[in-house]
């Protein structure tokens, strides 16, 4: 056969100087992520090409991979196909962990390190290579990683780049290409909408102009200029698409074709689709045919695959090849393959066959794959066989690419193709196969509306035996808790999986009352809660999967941490410390990970910091994107707790973004995104803007989000003087927790709610409310819930006008608060104490009001500093300015003076905080400011060094 044409020469570049500015200028300043966007052949492939060229990307390693249509490719194909790119000579110190990709990346190989044995879970293999490439594009030089079509990115490789984007490498620069006029990317958000980081830039092509077109069409006939009347017939007959535009004017130069006719009106497609038509018409019979096989193949294909498909010899074969290529319909491709030049070229070759014609030809090109490709791209081969009329090898196919993707710890394509199967599957008992299947796949899977739908009537029409039906119903009620938002109704659908399996599935069943063992403020009574917990602890001698046991132990420990129940120390020291298996460390990871969560909102930070410590080194290991997430909110809270805010609402936005799809990790991410708005920036339009919406995307909420929401709205309308809608902010929370009994979780909301029943006039009501909270926490582990009803009994005999009683009990609040390592609530109680103490000793009030406002500015709570300001301005003391509180130079402030004398007679710090009515930490502040200004270095020369005051 002849040889292949050489490459055509790049279409000239018309019309997107500025849009290669502004990617340029990104691509200068690493690391960025640039998105190109736009139809069918706009241009976005030519666009990369230029900036390929520029200074900044020039002379960098171009890893460029390609997400295919219609081809199945392993996980992470595009990604692996870009990383065999990279030169060995990039490589710095390269990790242990990208030892996962030493089989993948065969010309790297001696420049890896040794490789790692391969996870028996597909997912968790997946999660490694996902931490492997991340690893080693860490570890190279200035790099550009380049992948067109993500709008056909598998979804490995969509959450891979999520991943990416939000932690990306100092030197890498990302070039995404993005389709978004097809009918998947209707059903799926843009690129720059699922990726994360601020360093996203996208740009989206338009079609060209009419000058533009006549522009363009110039350069490629090697003329000067067109006619304005040629450009606007050329601009209506490609609509300004540039490669329906070289099509026409190839054509033109190809075959001395008239220009184009002032009557056409047609929209793309239609342009391309002549253009094909046109081409098609001048070739043979055979060569017809192999254009033919080559768009119903809809892959690149070899000469041998094409033979196949049409039947014709290899000496006609190739003949035939040769004719199509001569004529510009099909072009080389990579590995020595052919391919349409473009995916629109290829559709309309497709609708250029007539409809009985394309039966044989997709059935014959099923067969074909089969022989020619290993391992088969088995959702393309189930595609040929429906196409074909074949519905059993269809359907077979189907479901087998599903349990291949399955394997391969790709769950959302899974899913996707079981619903398909499913779907259209005639036989109930293949339904019933196909439901366990997919409720199966479906828990690891990114939501589908069509999941639920179709579980339900494999429940309800198909008459599954009852072990099946129980475990139907336990993915079924998982997914309406976890994803669909439905969550009592979920808890009722898992308790009869429950039901239906205990008798004749004991782990199955267990590990579906383990799931509705978890509490929540919006779930049933905390009573039923355990109830099914301790269900699930007497089938344990039943289980022999010690993965299984592990589960049920790290439940037990977690819903007893959460409800700060005294046993839950033994429970969670009695977990096993080091895994027998990888499946074990994951449960292990998750067990850290929710201990942090409980311990945080117990009010017990350094165990909190411990467990955190120990789940981020299980999960650097093994990159477990949903435990990754839990780990993050878990970290935003306790720093949002302990009052370490600075970076935190940048922090906190990345992860509403990134975890925008999994509800509870984005309501707790919301949650803190909120406060910061609030007490840091003071803007509280946007705060419970926030903080709504976080209420609004919780679901198994253990505590944390509704109380702390509910609680910050109502301080919104508190310190707006808006009493009423404070107490209304308060209230549907408030009966959840008396409906489910979880007391235990008022430690954020209790406080402000008796607080707004006082200023409503609701005095026995914020005593009764008081009194539920002291009950529901009496015998339970949870510093912050004691310090919190410190605070409820101080407001009320704050409003009972007792200021002596008061004081004590706000500077015992604040005490405790200090001690759960809470410093705004701290502030709050200190705050309290000095509206008690002001009126009768204005010294010892501004004392405490000065401890409160250096906490505000210490961790930067802006909005209460001001309102705290507020205060001190209504009680007279002008003196008050940003600046702070007046000092006293290098004397002795009458409170240092006075802890210090008590320092002097040997009180500890802690005596001297009770009799003082201030945390142990002020007083060690003023111990060390005494030192300081009467230059001693110990307290034992304190009674030496002071002198009596005048």
């Amino acid at each position: 056969m002849h040889a292949p044409r050489p490459t055509p020469t790049p279409t000239p570049l018309i019309g997107r100087t500025a849009q290669l500015a502004t990617l340029s200028r990104a691509a200068a300043h690493p690391p960025s992520i640039i998105v190109i966007s736009g139809e069918a052949g706009i241009g976005k492939t030519r666009l990369v090409q230029e900036l390929l060229r520029t200074p900044a990307l020039n002379n960098l390693p171009h890893l460029i991979g390609q997400c295919s249509e219609m081809a199945e490719t392993p996980v992470l194909g595009p990604v692996i196909a870009a990383l065999n790119r990279l030169p060995a000579s990039a490589l710095r110190e390269v990790p242990a962990l990208a030892g996962a990709l030493r089989l993948l990346l065969p010309d790297l190989a001696d420049s890896l390190p040794s490789a790692l044995p391969v996870f028996s879970y597909p997912q968790a293999e997946t999660y490694r290579l996902h931490g492997a490439i991340y690893a080693l594009l860490r570890s190279i030089d200035p790099a550009v990683l380049v992948l067109e079509d993500v709008h056909w990115a598998d979804a490995s490789t969509r959450e891979f780049l999520r991943v990416l984007t939000t932690r990306l490498p100092a030197d890498l620069t990302v070039v995404l290409t993005n389709r978004d006029d097809t009918p998947h990317a209707a059903r799926h958000r843009g690129a720059a909408s699922w990726l994360s980081g601020a360093q996203v830039h996208e740009v989206r092509l338009s079609p060209l102009t009419a000058a533009e077109t006549g522009e363009l069409a110039a350069q490629l006939m090697g003329a000067d200029h067109t006619s304005q009347h040629f450009a606007e017939r050329l601009h209506r007959r490609t609509a300004g698409i540039p490669f329906a535009i070289e099509e026409v004017i190839r054509l033109i130069i190809d075959d001395d074709c008239s220009t184009p006719d002032a009557d056409d009106t047609i929209i793309l497609p239609a342009p391309v689709r002549r253009v094909l038509l046109e081409r098609l018409a001048l070739l043979p019979e055979q060569a017809r045919d192999v254009v033919a096989a080559a768009a119903v193949a809809a892959r690149p294909l070899t000469v041998d695959l094409l033979a196949d498909i049409t039947g014709l010899s290899d000496q006609d074969t190739h003949r035939a090849v040769t004719m199509a290529l001569d004529h510009g319909v099909l072009y080389p491709a990579a590995g020595g393959a052919l391919d349409f030049r473009h995916s629109l070229a290829r559709q309309a070759a497709y609708e250029a066959i007539c409809e009985f014609e394309r039966r044989p030809l997709h059935l014959r090109a099923a067969k074909a794959v089969l022989t020619h490709i290993s391992p088969p791209p088995l959702a393309q081969i189930a595609h040929h066989y429906q196409q074909a009329g074949r519905p059993e090898a269809y359907l077979r196919y189907t479901e087998a690419a599903g349990d291949r993707a399955e394997a391969q710890g790709d769950a959302s394509t899974a899913t996707r193709h079981y619903l398909t199967a499913l779907g259209d599957h005639p036989s109930a008992a293949a339904r019933i196969r196909l439901g366990v299947k997919l409720g199966s796949a479906a828990l690891s899977a990114m939501p589908d509306g069509a999941t639920l739908p179709a579980l339900r009537r494999v429940i309800s029409q198909d008459d599954p035996p009852r072990a099946v039906r129980g475990e139907l119903r336990l993915y079924l009620g998982t997914l309406m808790r976890n994803q669909a938002g439905l969550g009592l109704a979920g808890m009722d659908e898992i308790a009869r999986a429950a039901d239906d399996l205990t008798d004749t599935a004991p782990e199955l069943a267990a590990r579906a009352m383990s799931a509705i063992a978890f509490p929540s403020v919006q779930g049933w009574p905390l009573t039923q809660h355990l109830g099914w917990l301790e269900r699930a602890e007497a089938l344990i001698p039943r289980i022999t999967d010690p993965v299984q046991r592990t589960a049920i132990a790290v439940n037990r420990a977690t819903v007893l941490m959460f409800t700060g129940d005294p046993e839950a120390w033994n429970a969670a020291a009695a977990l096993p410390r080091t895994p027998a298996s990888a499946a074990e460390e994951v449960q292990l990871a998750r067990a850290r990970v929710n201990l942090a969560h409980a311990t945080t909102a117990l009010g017990y930070p350094a165990a909190a910091r411990d467990y955190l410590a120990q789940a981020d080194e299980v999960l650097e290991r093994n990159d477990i994107p949903y435990l990754q997430g839990l780990a993050e909110t878990a970290h935003i809270l306790l720093a949002w707790t302990n009052g370490h805010w600075e970076g935190l609402a940048e922090r906190a936005q990345r992860a509403v973004h990134l975890y925008s799809e999994i509800r509870d990790l984005a309501a707790e991410s919301l949650l803190v995104l909120g406060l910061l708005t609030l007490h840091q920036r003071g803007d509280t339009a946007t705060a419970r803007q926030d903080l709504t919406n976080a209420a609004r995307t919780s679901q198994l909420d253990t505590g944390i989000v509704l109380p702390a929401s509910a609680a910050a709205l109502a301080r919104i309308h508190l310190a707006a003087n808006r009493p009423d809608h404070a107490n209304a902010a308060v209230t549907l929370t408030l009966d959840h927790l008396r409906r489910t009994g979880g007391w235990i979780w008022a430690t954020d909301l209790a406080p402000t709610a008796v607080e707004a029943l006082i200023r409503t006039g609701q005095h026995p009501t914020a005593q009764r409310l008081t009194e539920d909270f002291a009950h529901g926490i009496k015998g339970r582990h949870a510093p912050a819930a004691s310090a919190a009803l410190l605070a409820c009994r101080a407001h009320l005999a704050e409003a009972d006008r007792s200021p002596d009683a008061a004081l004590p009990l706000f500077t015992q609040a604040a005490q405790a608060w200090t001690e759960a390592g809470r410093p705004l609530d701290t502030a709050h109680a200190l705050e309290g104490a000095a509206r008690c103490s002001l009126p009768a000793d204005r010294q010892r009030g501004q004392e405490l009001s000065d401890e409160a406002m250096e906490t505000y500015r210490r961790i930067g709570a802006k909005w209460d500093l001001d309102n705290c300001r507020r205060l001190l301005r209504r009680q007279g003391l002008t003196r008050v300015s940003k600046r702070g509180p007046v000092g006293y130079g290098d004397a002795l402030s009458p409170r240092e003076h006075q802890t210090a004398l008590l320092a002097a007679q040997g009180h500890s710090n802690r005596a001297i905080a009770e009799q003082l009515h201030v945390s142990p930490r002020t007083v060690e502040h003023h111990v060390a400011n005494a030192l300081r200004k009467l230059g001693i270095s110990s307290r034992t020369q304190l009674a030496a060094a002071l002198k009596p005051r005048p």
